[in-house]
């Protein structure tokens, strides 16, 4: 507007004024937002979603999908019945939906019966959809989709592990990042082995200890995307990525020679209490989980620091503090123990730090997520 001559009325509703408003604002929405989006996008660490991916693609990294719960069900009946492949298990309906869980392959209830004629047989399962909504606890899948005669107990002996949520940006980010800084190095070395575990489904960290068992084995300790010791499916998923079929299958990624090993650590139970401070507003069931999750990270870092230094690593009292410091809506925390004290604990190359039972105490009001 300031730019016409003079002897134009550049005043609201004119012409010249409706002529210019539109182109107006589409150049303030270019110049204030799509531009610097725009910008964002060409580099990796800013970019997102489906931009994300294809920065992904670049270096032959792509995001990992939703994994699969998966474990076993003791299933109790008359000797001879058969469930077949895809049979459906359930968890009952309560606050929260049912959950589905389906065999892999063919059973046959066989076996020496008790004195009521009765065998108890155990049978893979595999959650029907990936996420972490089918890690259940034990005794929780009870029902059948649609029922087979001659079952007349099933239960699940074990918690059912390893679903896990699609990678998020931040994961992938961290990925594309690594393989630009590496390369597309195939030599085998220990860099090679934990971006190999970590292409696959349901992994979230991994630990690489070379000539674990003498000259040209390596093994490799994973834990899943909850930050728990991985499940026997997501074990050989790795195994079988970074392996193949053998020495002979053109997909192996690992040198012809070396023997992989692949485990998951021995979770070291780690538990904590403390009283907390919190903004106006928050709930202390929200803190406690916004809490947990952030300690995942943390766990990672010190199992990494025990594998790279080939000597114990610490889950230190003052980090657990300065992650509980951190979470959203704490203000201040006194009284906080781990493993009952506030000294060091100690972690193996082996070892994993598991999130124990947490407490916290606000105001009289106690909440306990173990």
């Amino acid at each position: 507007m300031d730019a016409l001559p003079p002897d134009i009325d550049s005043s609201e509703a004119q012409i010249p004024y409706d002529f210019t408003r539109p182109a107006a604002n589409i150049k303030a929405g270019f110049a204030g937002f799509e531009l610097n989006e725009t910008i964002r996008l060409i580099f990796p660490q800013w970019s997102y979603d489906e931009w994300l991916d294809l920065h992904a693609e670049q270096v032959r990294v792509l995001r990992k999908e939703a994994n699969k719960a998966s474990g076993t069900l003791d299933i109790t009946g008359i000797v001879g019945t058969v469930i077949p492949s895809g049979h459906r298990f359930a968890t009952p309906a309560g606050i929260s939906p049912s959950v589905l869980f389906e065999t892999v392959d063919e059973t046959v209830l066989d076996g020496t019966p008790d004195e009521r004629g009765m065998v108890t047989v155990s049978i893979y399962i595999q959650a029907v959809e990936g996420g972490t909504a089918a890690n259940v606890p034990v005794d929780s899948i009870k029902l059948e989709s649609r029922p087979v005669g001659g079952i007349t107990k099933i239960t699940n002996p074990d918690p059912i592990t390893g679903g896990t949520l699609s990678e998020d940006d931040d994961s992938l980010i961290e990925r594309i990042l690594a393989a630009m800084r590496q390369g597309a190095s195939f030599v085998g070395n220990n860099a090679d082995y934990i971006r190999w575990a970590k292409e696959v489904d349901g992994v979230g960290g991994a630990i690489c200890i070379p000539e674990a068992f003498g000259p040209g084995t390596v093994e490799l300790i994973i834990v899943d995307g909850n930050g728990i010791p991985a499940n026997q499916q997501i074990l050989d998923a790795v195994y079988l990525h970074i392996t193949g079929t053998g020495a002979s299958d053109i997909a192996r990624l690992a040198p012809i020679g070396a023997t992989l090993t692949v485990s998951s650590p021995t979770g070291a139970t780690i538990d904590i209490s403390a009283d907390v401070l919190l903004d106006s507003g928050e709930s202390i069931g929200a803190v406690l989980d916004r809490f947990k999750s952030n300690l995942a990270p943390y766990w990672n870092a010190v199992a990494q620091e025990a594998q790279e230094n080939s000597l114990p690593g610490y889950v230190r009292w003052v980090m657990v503090g300065a992650v509980l410091a951190k979470t959203q809506g704490v203000v201040d925390y006194t009284n906080l123990l781990i493993n009952g004290g506030t000294s060091n604990i100690p972690i193996t190359q082996k070892q994993y730090p598991v999130t124990g039972t947490v407490t916290l105490n606000d105001a009289g009001e106690v909440v306990t997520d173990g």
